[in-house]
C-alpha cells in the first residue's frame, strides 16, 4: 500500500467519480483506476460497486474508507511537523473558536494558557455554528471551542461553561409591538427581520440555526458584530449572546423580549471539542489539559 494509492481512493469517494478525482489530485484517470485496482487486488477486497452510474462504495470500502482519512490526517501533521522542524520553528497551536464563545470566561483561560506557555504561538480563526467542527473535519485546527452543533462518535468534547443566549430587541421597537402583552406573539414578528449569523458549513442541515421562528422574515449577516448593529438601529429582532451586549442591555439601548411559544433564553453549554482520531500536537495536548483543569481560582488571579 502507499501513500498515492490511498490519495487516489479517497478522492474518487470525495469527488464522487475517477474522473473528477483525476482532475483534483492532478493524475491520469488510468492512474487512478490503477491505484485503487492495486489497492483492492493487495487485500482481496472490492471498494466499490462499478454497476451504477457513479462508484459507490462497498461495506468494506466504507470501512476502508473511514481509516484511510484518519491515517492521511495523522500524514499530513506530521508533514506539516518535519517542515517546521526543518526550519527550526513550532507549528503554531491552531484553534477555532466560535463568535458566541468569545466571553470572559474564554479568553480567561486561553490568557491562562499563553501566559504558562509563551512560547506557544496561536492561530485563532473564528467561526459559527457547524462551521466551527467543519473546521476540526477538514483539519483546520486542532481543536475548537463551541456550542454542541453537528458533535457526534467523531468527536472528543469536555463542557468549559454556559453562556446566556437572549432575544432582545430596541426598545422603541418593543413598545409598538407589546401593545401591553406580557408576550409579543409570533404573528405580531412576522413583518419584522429576524437577524441571523450565516452559517458557514457546507455541509450543515438546512441553515443550521435552531431558534427561528418558522414563518416571516430574516436578514442574514457575517457576524455578531453586524448584527449588534442592526438590533441598535431597531431593523429586526434576534437572539444574542448576553455577554456580547451588556453594555446595551444596561444602558438601555437593548431590551430583552418574550416570544409567545418561542425560546426566548436559555443556558447554551460551550464545549472544547477535538477529533478522537486524530494525533494531537504536544501544543494541543498541553492546551486541552490547561483548558480542563481551569478554575474559577485561576481566573481570578488573572
Amino acid at each position: 500500500m502507499k501513500l498515492d494509492q490511498l490519495r487516489a481512493f479517497i478522492a474518487v469517494v470525495e469527488t464522487g467519480s475517477f474522473r473528477s478525482a483525476a482532475d483534483s489530485i492532478h493524475k491520469t484517470q488510468p492512474g487512478i483506476s490503477a491505484a485503487v485496482k492495486a489497492l483492492e487486488e493487495q487485500y482481496g477486497i472490492l471498494l466499490f460497486d462499478r454497476n451504477s452510474y457513479r462508484p459507490t462504495l462497498t461495506a468494506e470500502g466504507h470501512a476502508f474508507f473511514q481509516q484511510s482519512k484518519k491515517l492521511m490526517s495523522q500524514v499530513l501533521q506530521l508533514e506539516n511537523l518535519g517542515h517546521d522542524l526543518a526550519q527550526g520553528t513550532e507549528a503554531p497551536l491552531q484553534l477555532c473558536l466560535s463568535q458566541m464563545a468569545l466571553d470572559d470566561d474564554c479568553m480567561s483561560r486561553i490568557k491562562a494558557f499563553q501566559l504558562q506557555h509563551a512560547d506557544i504561538a496561536l492561530d485563532i480563526t473564528t467561526d459559527h455554528l457547524y462551521g466551527v467542527q467543519e473546521k476540526l473535519a477538514k483539519n483546520k485546527c486542532e481543536i475548537a471551542i463551541g456550542p454542541r452543533y453537528g458533535l457526534d462518535d467523531r468527536h472528543a468534547f469536555i463542557e468549559l461553561n454556559k453562556i446566556t443566549m437572549m432575544a432582545v430587541i430596541n426598545p422603541d421597537l418593543l413598545a409598538i409591538l407589546s401593545a401591553n402583552d406580557a408576550k409579543i406573539k409570533q404573528q405580531s414578528l412576522y413583518s419584522i427581520p429576524q437577524i441571523l449569523v450565516t452559517n458557514t458549513a457546507e455541509n450543515a442541515p438546512e441553515n443550521g440555526h435552531q431558534y427561528v421562528l418558522p414563518t416571516g422574515k430574516r436578514w442574514y449577516v457575517n457576524d455578531f458584530q453586524a448584527k449588534k448593529a442592526i438590533l441598535l438601529h431597531g431593523l429586526g429582532w434576534a437572539r444574542m449572546p448576553k455577554h456580547c451586549i451588556q453594555s446595551e442591555l444596561d444602558n438601555g439601548q437593548l431590551v430583552p423580549m418574550e416570544v409567545e411559544n418561542f425560546t426566548s433564553q436559555n443556558q447554551l453549554p460551550i464545549f472544547m471539542i477535538r477529533l478522537r482520531h486524530q494525533t494531537q500536537s504536544y501544543q494541543a495536548n498541553l492546551f486541552w489539559e490547561m483548558m480542563k483543569n481551569f478554575s474559577n481560582v485561576t481566573r481570578t488571579d488573572l
